[in-house]
């Protein structure tokens, strides 16, 4: 079963009602190469976010 991932990037064009419905979703830590840890959320983004137009 996929997971749900809430979503609250209403600008976002993967975004619907709260939820994220890109195919594949990637996460990294801001700044930092591959394979980094966070210190905290902050310190967190998600490069598959895509402006809607």
């Amino acid at each position: 079963m996929t997971p749900e991932v809430k979503c609250r990037v209403a600008n976002c064009i993967y975004w619907q009602d709260g939820a994220c419905h890109a195919d594949s979703i990637t996460v990294a830590v801001q700044g930092a190469p591959n394979n980094s840890s966070a210190h905290n959320d902050r310190d967190t983004e998600c490069e598959t976010f895509q402006a809607r137009a």
